[in-house]
């Protein structure tokens, strides 16, 4: 981890940061002729740049400081794979955005952006996803002793083992895509949204010692029996990787063959629009 606000290791964020809220949108249009105007087709968010001034300095040697920034550019090598920008606000709430170095480490002796022991640098670093993520929120309900969905948080829950009744908000800026965790006993999985209309069904006997983990998450997207067994076979050929919409979700959880020891998961993480 790479503090960019780090006095004792000689670098700090200056004012001027650019790019931390809203992306870029590609509106796709549909136009007809003798007709003004054109229909949109299709919205969707596009990756951005975030780019942020930094001081280097030291009040050693002109070698301290080379040093320090050495070591700075050492952690922003991009063919390591995509980092994380954090952004901590004062009353601690804290946000994530997935970055690669992209420009502005190059190397500028100009006379107006360094010295012999300093210079300020503004760097930009491309992130793919236009979305920051908050903390990952976690959500489990489990059978009762008399077949009822039972929650292990207060969620709204329905008064059958065969269908519970979930109703959970999404409080972010976009939609956010759960990750499933089921443990047995079960044969079959029903998760239905009622909010958008799109159900998952993934029909497997499992046992109490087996645990399905379905992945709706854009571009990661599996479904696995105990990390291994691939279950995409599985799945109804109706199935949709659904996503929480902003605001209030009305849930349907069905899981057929359940017991007492069975229980179903769900974490996801908000997806906001600005840091």
């Amino acid at each position: 981890m790479t503090l960019l606000t780090d006095w004792e290791n000689g670098w700090v964020l200056q004012p001027g940061a650019k790019g931390l809220d809203m992306p870029g949108y590609a509106v796709a249009q549909d136009e007809s002729p003798g007709i003004d105007g054109y229909a949109v087709r299709q919205v969707r968010a596009q990756g951005k740049d975030i780019s942020l001034p930094i001081a280097f300095f030291s009040d050693d040697s002109r070698e301290a400081y080379l040093a320090r920034r050495r070591g700075f550019i050492r952690s922003l090598n991009p063919k390591r794979g995509l980092g994380t920008l954090t952004v901590t606000q004062i009353n601690g709430e804290a946000r994530t955005i997935g970055v690669l170095y992209a420009s502005g480490m190059e190397g500028d002796e100009s006379l107006d952006a360094t010295g012999r022991r300093w210079c300020i640098n503004s760097i930009t670093f491309n992130a793919p996803s236009p979305y920051w993520l908050g903390a990952e929120v976690e959500e489990t309900w489990k059978t009762g002793s008399t077949g009822t969905f039972l929650p292990l948080l207060p969620l709204t829950v329905g008064d059958s083992q065969v269908l519970g009744a979930v109703e959970v908000d999404n409080d972010g800026d976009d939609d956010a895509f759960p990750v499933w965790t089921i443990e047995g006993p079960a044969t079959s999985v029903t998760l239905t949204n009622n909010t958008t209309g799109q159900t998952l069904i993934l029909t497997r006997t499992i046992t109490s010692s087996d645990t399905i983990v379905i992945d709706t998450r854009q571009r990661q997207q599996t479904a696995l029996l105990n990390g291994t067994t691939n279950l995409w076979p599985n799945l109804s050929d109706a199935s949709e990787l659904w996503a929480l919409e902003t605001g209030i979700n009305d849930l349907n959880l069905s899981v057929a063959g359940s017991t007492t020891a069975t229980r179903v998961r769900m974490s996801y993480q908000l997806r906001y629009l600005a840091a």
